[in-house]
C-alpha cells in the first residue's frame, strides 16, 4: 500500500510541478502578450498625436496667411479713414468760413460775399 500511495504521490507530484510550469510559461506568454499589447498602443497613440501637430500646424500656417491679410486690410482701411478725417476737416473749415461770410451779408456786400462763398467752394471742393 505504501508502495502505490508513495507512487501516486510521486506520480502527483510531477503532475503539480508540470502544471506549475505549464502556467508560468502561459503567464510569461501573457506578460509578453500585454507588453506587445502596451507597446502597439503606444504606437497607435504617437501616430494620433503626430497626425494631430501636423494637422495643428497646417491650421496655425492657414491662420497667419489669414493674419497677414487682415492686417494689410487693416493698413489700407486706416489710410482711408485718415484721408476722410483730412477731408472732413478741410470741408468742416470750409463750411465754418462759409458761415461766418454769410453772417456778414447785408444789402451792401450780397454780391461780394456771394461771390467770396463762390470762391471758397470751388477751391475747396475742386
Amino acid at each position: 500500500m505504501n508502495a502505490l500511495l508513495g507512487g501516486g504521490m510521486l506520480f502527483q507530484f510531477f503532475t503539480v510541478k508540470a502544471l506549475k510550469n505549464k502556467a508560468n510559461a502561459e503567464a510569461e506568454g501573457a506578460k509578453a502578450s500585454a507588453e506587445s499589447t502596451e507597446l502597439d498602443n503606444v504606437d497607435k497613440a504617437i501616430k494620433i498625436w503626430r497626425e494631430m501637430a501636423v494637422q495643428l500646424k497646417e491650421e496655425l500656417q492657414q491662420s497667419g496667411c489669414k493674419y497677414s491679410e487682415i492686417a494689410q486690410r487693416y493698413t489700407e482701411v486706416a489710410k482711408q479713414v485718415d484721408e476722410l478725417r483730412k477731408e472732413v476737416n478741410k470741408l468742416t473749415c470750409a463750411s465754418n468760413k462759409i458761415l461766418k461770410m454769410l453772417d456778414k451779408i447785408t444789402h451792401d456786400n450780397l454780391e461780394k460775399i456771394v461771390e467770396q462763398i463762390k470762391d471758397e467752394i470751388n477751391g475747396k471742393v475742386a
